[in-house]
Order: structure tokens, then C-alpha cells, then sequence
């Protein structure tokens, strides 16, 4: 017995996944993370599921959203 839930175990045998199921998943994930909105099963099966590669072109993504949102603010408010 590992101690993980039957949806961790789930995601461990289905690993392969392509990069872009990958990295859309792992958008989701930090989406839903940065709100706090991540049910524990969720959380694990993306620990479980995902990959480094996955986590850092997600992250990239995300970072690159916030700073053009927060340029067009500020480009807006001081016009």
C-alpha cells in the first residue's frame, strides 16, 4: 500500500500524456491554484500527472498574461 488515493494511482498508470494536453492541463492547474479553488484529489492527480516541462511553459504563460494585463492597465489609466 503507497497511500495514495485511487485517483493519484489512476493518473500514474495513464501518464503518457502529449505536451500540449500537458501544458493545457497544467495551465488549469495554476489557474485554479492562484484563486484557490484546487480540490486535494485534483491537486494530487496533477502531481502525479504532470510534468516539470508542463509546469514551467504553464507558468511562463501565466507570468507573460499578468505582465501585458497589467501594462495595458496602467498604458490606460495614464492616457
Amino acid at each position: 500500500m503507497t497511500g495514495e488515493t485511487p485517483a493519484v494511482q489512476r493518473a500514474r498508470a495513464g501518464s503518457k500524456v502529449s505536451f500540449l494536453r500537458g501544458t493545457l492541463r497544467a495551465l488549469g492547474a495554476v489557474a485554479t491554484a492562484m484563486v484557490g479553488l484546487r480540490r486535494r484529489q485534483d491537486r494530487e492527480r496533477d502531481f502525479a500527472m504532470l510534468r516539470l516541462h508542463h509546469v514551467i511553459v504553464a507558468g511562463a504563460i501565466v507570468a507573460a498574461t499578468i505582465v501585458t494585463a497589467l501594462a495595458v492597465l496602467v498604458h490606460h489609466i495614464a492616457d
